[in-house]
């Protein structure tokens, strides 16, 4: 296995655990030093026990919270000099239909999703401009793009991810520093299982061409590609990991 990471110090948000974890777990294989940033910070601490040649460590990040991601990037540069790559992973996404759903639930996936992605960026960001390189790589959803049934507050958060990878894709390429996104459809996770009736992920299948749901496998490969050196002349760009779901 090739190891195109060889080295490089990537932060995974949200990386305690389901795509997150899977994905650290992918990127420390091929050579990267990952930071596994988490609410929970004894999760984070296991997780770590768990990469293969435990090539990285664990730091507390809320990442609704101003203070709590500048810290976690002043972290990660104490102990390894940069940050290569940020991959905005942290996210929630409960089904609430419109009509029943609260100001306080609409703010909660906001705080999360989107909130989360841009106070996690802001923090890393003057030191990968200090850099002059980096690669940004956000986690939007097909929601963001066709709309979900009881997600209008995940999908307004996931379609503010989109426009906020290409408007910021637009500011900061001058400076050397690389934003993209991610689009996944359904993937058969546990929370997955847990959000969705198993009669609606049959539904949802139906309509996939590949004919089945994303595994978080799936993921590993798109994701390796934009924070590897095969993506330095890729910007501003929105992959979609959904099986054929919404192709035009």
């Amino acid at each position: 296995m090739e190891r195109v990471h060889e080295n490089q110090v990537i932060i995974v948000t949200g990386g305690a655990q389901g795509i997150g974890l899977q994905i650290s777990l992918h990127l420390e294989k091929l050579g990267a030093r990952v930071i596994i940033a988490d609410i929970n910070i004894e999760a984070a601490k296991q997780a770590v026990e768990k990469l293969s040649n435990r090539n990285g460590m664990a730091v507390f990040c809320d990442v609704t919270s101003e203070e709590a991601t500048i810290k976690m990037a002043e972290n990660v540069m104490n102990a390894y000099g940069r940050i290569d790559a940020l991959i905005n992973n942290a996210g929630c996404f409960p089904v609430k239909l419109f009509s029943d759903m609260t100001l306080q639930e609409w703010k909660n996936v906001i705080d999360i999703d989107l909130t989360g992605t841009f106070l996690a960026t802001k923090a890393v960001y003057k030191y990968m401009e200090k850099q002059k390189k980096g690669k940004i790589v956000n986690m939007a959803s097909i929601s963001g793009r066709v709309g979900g049934w009881g997600f209008a507050h995940y999908s307004a958060a996931k379609a503010g991810v989109i426009g906020f990878t290409k408007a910021l894709a637009r500011e900061a390429g001058p400076l050397g520093i690389q934003v993209n996104a991610v689009a996944p459809g359904i993937i058969d996770t546990d929370t997955t299982k847990k959000v969705f009736p198993s009669y609606s992920l049959k539904e949802y299948t139906k309509n996939v061409p590949l004919g089945r749901l994303g595994c978080e496998e799936d993921l590993q490969g798109v994701i390796s590609f934009l924070c590897s050196p095969g993506s330095n002349y890729m910007t501003g760009q929105v992959l979609t990991v959904d099986g054929g779901y919404t192709m035009i």
